[in-house]
């Protein structure tokens, strides 16, 4: 079941497929806060006694019911279910009709669309905030389109993710023992597989814990010692501590300090195991990572990846205007003037503001670089 919506002058088309039964289809305006249900002659409240809703088939749909210009989603359930819950819809994203006002976290207006993530800033953020003052229109008259912006706003944040190590867009990560044993779909199940973590006694016994992959951690589903000799597993998510911020998972109950005789040593390692007699331990480990949702990135990191995507719009809008200045002269007796003009990198047409929009990241980067993430001391 999925559903798609496209603007056009003065309607909204909504495509729905995927599914053969009846639906219900409901509405949302960005400056309110509740949905409305389709009922046949519009949209109307669905806790009003006298609206009934009116289900359709999958197919084309052609909203032009009271519309205003603005940002509006659609949400789709099955008509048979009489008290949906939140897993029973799917959602489209934003779909902006007509000439709204401009939304972005900038403008405090932005609303991340229900069963979406959403996203660090707007291209009403980078037009009219980080690009204040730049005309996206080129020598032709042709527009960068808002798709267009927004190409470049989800390459910046992958590229923040790897500069800084950390993930921001959050994944549902799976192991691979997880993803085999239950045969889980990529994409649907989950986002990102990893391989087991390999299980070190002496790495438990002095740190205690196990350092993520992907940081900040959102939450741990599953935390379980294997033992690909025996067909019984461990399960340690009860004395999971996670450090969510820095990606690390500590054990509330983990090895005591062993004494030099045998049964010391065995009592404090028997919940985990003997790296030395059992090589073949691992930990599976299934959590998600990155950030609830857009809302919750922090507002200085947000900031950079916007000035990260402007550096890029800045380079391909910069030419398509015009070139850059390389030098100009002006000669008063003869009233003549003469400027010559370049493409290259350091006289583009934007060479200021990218030339400090670079060096404010790059700084940014520098002194942040490990305050998503830590130094691990341990006593030798």
């Amino acid at each position: 079941m999925a559903i798609l919506a496209e603007s056009t002058t003065n309607r909204i088309l909504v495509t729905i497929s995927g599914v053969t039964e009846p639906v219900i289809l409901e509405r949302l305006f960005y400056k309110e806060n509740n949905w409305l249900v389709w009922t046949g002659s519009g949209f109307a409240d669905p806790l009003d006694e006298s609206t009934i809703p009116l289900p359709i088939n999958a197919g084309d749909f052609v909203d032009s019911f009271n519309l205003t210009s603005g940002l509006y989603q659609y949400r789709i359930h099955k008509a048979d279910i009489l008290e949906p819950e939140y897993k029973d819809y799917q959602f489209c994203c934003w779909t902006k009709f007509g000439v709204p006002d401009a939304v972005g976290y900038s403008f405090n207006n932005y609303k991340v669309p229900e069963g979406s993530w959403g996203t660090i800033v707007t291209p009403d953020d980078c037009r009219y905030t980080f690009l204040w003052g730049t005309d996206f229109k080129a020598a032709n008259g042709s527009y960068f389109t808002d798709e267009q912006i927004q190409w470049f706003i989800d390459a910046a944040t992958r590229e923040m993710e790897r500069q800084l190590n950390i993930t921001i867009v959050k994944k549902r990560i799976k192991s691979m023992a997880t993803i085999e044993s239950k045969h889980l779909v990529k994409g649907v199940d989950y986002d990102v597989e990893e391989t087991p973590y390999d299980f070190s006694y002496r790495k438990i016994q002095r740190y205690g814990m196990i350092q993520t992959k992907q940081r900040p951690i959102l939450d741990i589903t599953r935390c379980t010692l294997i033992n690909k000799g025996q067909s019984d597993d461990v399960d340690l998510l009860p004395s999971v501590i996670p450090d969510k911020k820095n990606g690390v998972i500590k054990f509330m109950k983990r090895p005591f300090k062993p004494n030099d005789t045998w049964f010391g040593i065995t009592d404090a390692i028997s919940r985990y195991g003997s790296e030395t007699w059992n090589p073949h331990i691992f930990y599976v480990v299934d959590y998600d990572a990155g950030f609830e949702n857009s809302d919750e990135v922090p507002s200085d990191l947000r900031q950079m990846i916007g000035k990260m995507a402007a550096i890029s719009l800045l380079n391909v809008i910069g030419d398509g205007l015009m070139s850059g200045f390389s030098s100009s002269s002006l000669s008063m007796d003869g009233v003549s003037e003469s400027f010559s003009s370049t493409q290259s990198a350091t006289s583009a047409y934007f060479g200021a503001r990218i030339a400090v929009y670079q060096k404010e990241v790059q700084e940014y980067i520098q002194q942040n670089k490990y305050k998503f993430g830590f130094y691990r001391i341990g006593a030798l």
